[in-house]
């Protein structure tokens, strides 16, 4: 696995210049750095603002929860007041009515309360607003019997004795009230009763919308101390789990995540826990929104800080990609220059090339390559003169074919063993063994002149791509035998493909008709072991023998191991 990798890795470092590979690792290091340094950014940055959002929950709850408890102390202070007037003193040793009276005019300036009263210590109502309940017994209320010991506030309930006396809510729904008492005493210390006040819920639920209006989105409600929903959606339903509202009644403010019914909800909470001397009812006001809505800024501020990551990445990688162009220039001049040399008769030699230490040692080192080959030219020249005698005297012996106009089989073989032995010497030989295409159905299609067409075509396109020492011979029918002299493998096969090529390029037009011909390759090199070209050929033929066998149209390589394997 790993040496398949590995493998993998050269083959694709191989097919790259180095600026493609430069940009790729710097990129990949911007995306790195820039992916950490944003995904970082915008972790605590949206962190931050989440907990900002948990805050300002918090503070949504807590704003409610104090305006709550400051006006449950202006109502206790208002009954306290009230239960230590002088003139309700005296009206509570007189006549009843003259009471009422008194409890009527206060109670048309306190219109949040829904009826205020008094009892005498017997829990008879001598004197009440509008009369309600007067001569009925409040004994074993609660809030008398603790309004005798001393000041109370009652948590919320519904009205009992007044439920037929006082109008329903809009909502059809009885009234709810919070009661208030204190204990009234004459100037000498003697108790004279309990002067009550229920006080309707519909004043809190009042704050409570005002809240609701401030905050859009975000559900805004009141718990009592066990934990009910005193107002809000759900009155009288549990809010939280018993240890939930333990926790919240402890920590008096806070926020937490809540999943209900598969829905995520940021919720902020904070207790309402009295004011001065009023000593609170344990009320906990919760402010709830889901947390796709809470957090939608939050997650904003993250896509975001990831966005600009995104294209401060880009344009890193564009920078890179021209910091590794500038880079890898001077390679690229000095490869193209090397290229021309041989090709072009102008360029004799390298120019020098700047840019870093590694480029002007390259530089430096393929000049003074250039010039120990310019020493060496004139030994090959001499060879090549000797070449070039030699192919004189073999083209002495040579006998053509009649049709192509190329070397027989007898006439090649002469030349092909002579050159072999100069090669066993001087250099490498190859053996091209080449094969026309479905040359029969070109026959049986269009007739024999049209295959002879086709031979000529095949032998002078051959020919023409073959080098001035190189030789060809018609083997007979449509096999054509080519001596590559003085060539290497990788020579040979770039040779050979470029025949292919060529004649695959082409179309032969006989008598209007135009001919598809393609041919097939096979390639041998001469080895120091061969006794005799024939062993070269006998490769070249297996090689051929290949091509066909692998879809024609293709050169094949034959070597000495793959020929003593077949």
């Amino acid at each position: 696995m790993r040496e398949a990798l590995r493998h993998k890795l050269r083959k694709f470092q191989d097919s790259r210049t180095i600026a493609q590979q430069m940009t790729l690792l710097m990129g990949c290091v911007c995306l790195l750095g820039l992916g950490l340094v944003s995904l970082a950014a915008a972790r605590l940055s949206g962190t931050e603002v989440a907990e900002r959002i948990k805050h300002d929950m918090v503070i949504t709850a807590s704003g409610l929860a104090d305006r709550l408890d400051m006006d449950m102390f202006e109502r206790y202070r208002e009954i306290k007041i009230l239960s230590g007037m002088c003139p309700l003193e005296g009206a509570a040793d007189g006549a009843p009515a003259q009471l009422r009276t008194v409890l009527d005019r206060i109670q048309s300036s306190m219109r949040y309360f829904a009826w205020i009263g008094f009892a005498r210590p017997d829990g008879t109502v001598v004197s009440a607003t509008q009369g309600m309940l007067e001569g009925a017994s409040v004994a074993a209320r609660p809030w008398f019997k603790q309004g005798l010991e001393g000041p109370m506030v009652g948590d919320v309930h519904e009205a009992v004795l007044l439920a037929k006396l006082l109008q329903t809510a809009p909502s059809d729904e009885p009234d709810r009230f919070v009661d208030i008492a204190f204990p009234m005493r004459a100037p000498d210390g003697r108790l004279l009763g309990v002067l009550g006040a229920h006080l309707a819920l519909r004043w809190a639920e009042g704050l409570r919308q005002t809240a609701l209006a401030a905050r859009a989105g975000t559900d805004v409600y009141v718990v009592s101390a066990d934990g009910k929903v005193l107002l809000g959606p759900n009155v009288g339903a549990a809010a939280f789990p018993a240890e939930r509202i333990r926790e919240m009644a402890h920590a008096k403010a806070g926020a937490f995540i809540e999943d209900r019914d598969g829905r995520k909800l940021l919720t902020g909470y904070a207790a309402a826990d009295g004011e001065q001397d009023y000593p609170g009812l344990g009320w906990i006001v919760v402010a709830q929104q889901s947390t796709e809505i809470a957090f939608a800024s939050a997650y904003n501020l993250a896509f975001t800080i990831i966005g600009l990551g995104g294209i401060m990445l880009l344009v890193c990688v564009g920078l890179s990609a021209w910091l590794a162009a500038r880079i890898a220039r001077p390679l690229d001049a000095l490869t193209k220059a090397a290229d021309e040399i041989g090709r072009d008769p102008h360029v004799t030699m390298l120019p020098r090339q700047r840019g870093s230490l590694e480029v002007m040692r390259l530089s430096g080192a393929l000049r003074a390559l250039i010039r120990r080959l310019g020493s060496s030219e004139l030994r090959f020249e001499l060879f090549s003169r000797q070449h070039d005698a030699d192919i004189a005297a073999l083209k002495e012996l040579a006998d053509t074919d009649p049709l192509t106009g190329l070397l027989n089989r007898r006439s090649f073989l002469q030349v092909a063993d002579v050159a072999l032995q100069s090669a066993h010497s001087l250099g490498r030989l190859g053996i091209l063994m080449a094969d026309i295409d479905h040359f029969k159905l070109v026959n049986d299609t269009h007739g024999h002149p049209a295959g002879d067409a086709v031979i000529k075509h095949v032998a002078s396109t051959f020919s023409a791509n073959l080098r001035a020492h190189d030789r060809i011979a018609r083997f007979g029918g449509e096999e054509f035998v080519a001596l590559l002299q003085d060539t290497d493998e990788a020579s040979m096969m770039a040779l050979a493909e470029r025949i292919r090529s060529a004649i695959g390029a082409t179309r032969v037009v006989f008598e209007g008709t135009a001919i598809d011909v393609t041919i097939s390759i096979g390639a041998a090199l001469a080895e120091d072991q061969d006794r005799d070209v024939d062993e070269v050929i006998e490769r070249a033929d297996l090689g051929l023998y290949e091509a066909k066998n692998s879809g024609r149209n293709r050169v094949a390589l034959a070597t000495r191991e793959a020929a003593g394997a077949a």
